[in-house]
């Protein structure tokens, strides 16, 4: 069916409030290819031609770096506090990847081959990136945090290179002997690889699947039409204009925020949230077309009375806690009352954003509509497969076959979609690696075992706290002491943001089963008030005592328990 696209752009343009789904998204749904193909005849305007087409084959160097090559635009823009502001040009990334490409192809990197990016976002990132789509690489991203962090999803990957800076290298372990070599000065030397539709361009770690530490294919007309659609559409970018997301989850957002800028030859602007912490200036100085704005960041320029007077649409990610009058405040005291906004919910190893409501003047809303050119269902929230007999079910994008369950419920009402929470606990809409932390913590000669507990904590999107519940056995817990070196190890081992929202210290010890723990005894014991109760409770605290000697005479602190504490 044909599309208009320049209808669908004056449409997005004006930031109105109708009620219900535009005809033409509901017509994308039902023929992406279609969409597809009219969204990259008008994506190019007067600019250098794509040589990808929708459905046959895609030459990711080519559309997002070669054909922006020739101009002045700038793909980067950075700012640190150490630094100030520095850019990467379009010429200057084209040359830098193609002499790593050619550098990397003499290491033996070949089409299909994995390769992990190890790299915080910046300059080296965004280089090589652009070497491994230009050779044809299966990417996979992976923030440098934490030696349990990396080496899980090291090992699940099993890569055949790895790209990351140097002093990065002590982190891998028995993975150093695949580090590339990229600093070389060969001369550019290689032709860009085209990928069939569903050849897979990445292999990523993606904290909304479950569980988040199995690689999920990212195929290379997913990557590609959804990099299509969100610069053209979910984001509005043209040649020359800013994206910013600061505070983003690299994992969940990378490089789907990267294509999507890149393949509209405008410029990724990237900020630390730490430098923003303290100077929330540098998000002044340069126009943004569009804006990703966090809890963290809106609290941030709230304190700092920051205004934003050159921003041209802002968006949320619907799975954050939605505190109205915060956002309301905000949004009054930024001077943004006139600006559009949208809920947009990203997923990098979908291609990118999978739920987008309209851009819309006034006030903060729930609306999250399928993105369009997606085929979706709304299925059964017992995960049972079959469609949803009324207007709530799981969101589910099609074909879902070899894709992670689906989790995000969403709602019809009067022809509008909203975002309503998720069907199992999770933090901002990722899954917290429970089973992670808890291995973690097996080193603690401190712990006879831990569990992770879930509570809800209200609001609209249904958000949980997780609770880590920290058996010590027969010793006494020093609850201040204990609780910073269990900081020090999920965040040494780890990364930070895993840190569990509460500590709950029992002198106790916990059911085991076949060696583990068994975490609905745990679970069950905490909810009826049981842990508290025999933490306090003079027999049971007795028998802990008793048990206590018996085992550490034995020299076994942490045998089975199949009886469970008393």
């Amino acid at each position: 069916m044909p599309f208009d696209v320049r209808k669908i752009l004056e449409q997005l343009g004006t930031g109105s409030a109708d009620v219900g789904v535009p005809a033409w998204l509901q017509e994308s749904w039902g023929d992406p290819e279609g969409f597809a193909v009219a969204l990259a005849t008008a994506s190019v305007g007067r600019g250098p031609p794509l040589k990808s087409r929708p459905g046959q084959h895609h030459d990711f160097f080519h559309d997002l770096i070669a054909r922006h090559a020739n101009t002045d635009l700038i793909a980067l823009r950075t700012w640190s506090k150490a630094h100030g502001w520095r850019t990467l040009g379009y010429r200057q990334l084209h040359e830098q990847a193609a002499r790593r490409a050619t550098t990397w192809a003499q290491q033996g990197v070949k089409p299909g081959a994995r390769v992990c990016l190890l790299y915080h976002p910046g300059p080296e990132l965004l280089v090589s990136l652009a070497a491994a789509l230009g050779l044809g690489a299966c990417i996979s991203i992976l923030p440098p945090q934490g030696r349990g962090f990396l080496t899980r999803r090291l090992t699940a990957l099993a890569p055949e290179h790895i790209a990351a800076e140097p002093h990065q290298a002590l982190l891998l372990g028995d993975f150093e002997k695949l580090l590339l070599h990229g600093r070389g000065n060969a001369s550019p030397a290689f032709t860009s690889h085209t990928y069939k539709p569903a050849e897979p361009v990445g292999l990523l770690f993606s904290p909304l699947a479950e569980p988040p530490d199995v690689p999920v294919p990212l195929t290379a007309d997913d990557a590609w039409h959804g990099a299509l659609v969100d610069g053209l559409l979910t984001f509005g970018l043209g040649p020359g204009e800013h994206l910013a997301a600061p505070g983003f989850h690299p994992l969940q957002h990378l490089p789907a925020l990267l294509f999507a800028t890149l393949l509209r030859g405008a410029t990724f602007l990237h900020l630390e949230p730490a430098d923003l912490e303290t100077n929330p200036a540098p998000l002044t100085e340069h126009p943004l077309r569009a804006l990703g704005v966090t809890p963290a960041l809106r609290d941030v320029l709230l304190k700092t009375r920051t205004r934003l007077e050159k921003v041209g649409h802002w968006f949320r990610n619907p799975e954050e806690p939605l505190d109205w009058q915060s956002w309301r405040e905000w949004v009054k005291q930024c001077g943004l009352s006139s600006v559009p906004t949208s809920n947009v919910l990203v997923d990098a190893a979908a291609g990118g954003a999978v739920l987008c409501s309209p851009r819309r003047v006034g006030d903060i809303h729930l609306d999250a509509a399928p993105a369009p050119g997606r085929r979706w269902a709304l299925k059964d929230l017992n995960l049972s497969g079959q469609e949803a007999p009324g207007d709530v079910g799981l969101f589910t994008l099609l074909p879902d076959k070899d894709r992670p369950l689906p989790y995000v419920i969403l709602s019809r009402v009067h022809g509008q979609y909203l975002y309503g929470g998720t069907r199992n606990a999770r933090r901002e809409g990722r899954v917290y690696p429970a089973a992670e932390v808890m291995e973690t913590l097996e080193s603690l000669a401190s712990l006879r075992g831990t569990s992770v507990f879930a509570v809800p904590v209200g609001g609209t999107s249904g958000q949980h706290r997780h609770l880590l519940l920290a058996f010590t056995g027969a010793r006494q817990p020093d609850g201040g002491t204990l609780q910073q070196e269990i900081r020090r190890c999920i965040e040494l081992q780890l990364g930070a943001e895993h840190l569990p929202d509460r500590y709950e210290f029992f002198p106790l010890y916990p059911r085991r089963k076949k060696g583990r723990i068994d975490e609905a005894w745990c679970h069950w014991q905490y909810q009826t008030g049981a842990l508290h109760k025999k933490s306090t409770d003079a027999l049971a605290q007795a028998l802990t005592a008793l048990r206590g000697h018996v085992l550490d005479t034995e020299g076994k602190p942490g045998d089975d328990d199949p009886a469970g504490q008393p």
